[in-house]
């Protein structure tokens, strides 16, 4: 079975180098699931991608107005990024690529002049998946709160001692957290629908409940999964 890829990117703007770092960590631990499970399935990094400002929009929430890229913008850029990889003349077998970012995604209603909110979107172009997934929504407030009292300077070295501390659990759980997203993610971009059972395509009511997920498929979901990636038929042009 021929191995498939995937484009895996990632939107520089409002990320720090910590959950940078914990990002790349996931990344690799999806590969390595793949292989495990015996699924011919891996990311492949192509590079970063940084946003110009004049594409912010700003959009009120309950928390108060908050600073964004418009998830239609997201998805051109990541489209045209596949593309490019995709008309290379020693292209790979890939028609899918992954964005993830670290700010809320929202795109603006067509017929009301408000903005829809999401987890995680996937869409099709002419033969190519592009999914974007955000890592807000996996951040703890305690997450955000001990990055914050790291970065400052004025905090002193007992509190960041501690702090440190808390950050490594923290860190874990938000690895957890996204490492699911991801798998759930692909999943999706590989036909599977959600499901009831002890999954990752189990879309889950709160985040406790995304934590008590196992970080896998259910037998049902994997069959079918692996079923459809030996019916692919995707080639590289």
């Amino acid at each position: 079975m021929a191995m498939e890829f995937i484009g895996f990117t990632y939107v520089t703007n409002f990320l720090g180098k910590t959950l940078r770092d914990a990002m790349f960590e996931v990344i690799d631990s999806a590969n390595r699931l793949f292989e495990d499970w015996g699924l011919s399935i891996r990311f492949l990094y192509l590079d970063s991608l940084t946003l110009e400002p004049g594409y912010l929009i700003s959009v009120k929430t309950k928390e108060g107005s908050v600073k964004l890229y418009p998830l239609e913008v997201v998805i051109d850029f990541l489209d045209y990024r596949l593309k490019v990889e995709m008309e290379k003349e020693d292209s790979l077998a890939m028609n899918k690529i992954l964005g993830l970012v670290s700010f809320p995604l929202a795109s603006r209603n067509r017929y009301f002049d408000i903005y829809e909110s999401f987890l995680g979107f996937q869409t099709e172009r002419v033969g190519r998946r592009i999914m974007v997934l955000s890592m807000r929504p996996f951040e703890s407030d305690v997450l955000r709160m001990t990055l914050r009292t790291l970065e400052s300077p004025s905090v002193e070295d007992e509190v960041k001692s501690l702090a440190t501390k808390i950050l490594r659990r923290e860190l874990e759980t938000f690895k957890a957290r996204l490492l699911k997203g991801i798998l759930h993610e692909v999943g999706h971009a590989f036909g599977l629908e959600h499901c009831s059972n002890a999954c990752v395509m189990n879309p889950p009511a709160t985040i406790e409940e995304w934590d008590l997920r196992p970080v896998g498929f259910c037998r049902p979901c994997m069959g079918k999964l692996k079923e459809n990636l030996r019916t692919s038929r995707f080639v590289p042009r």
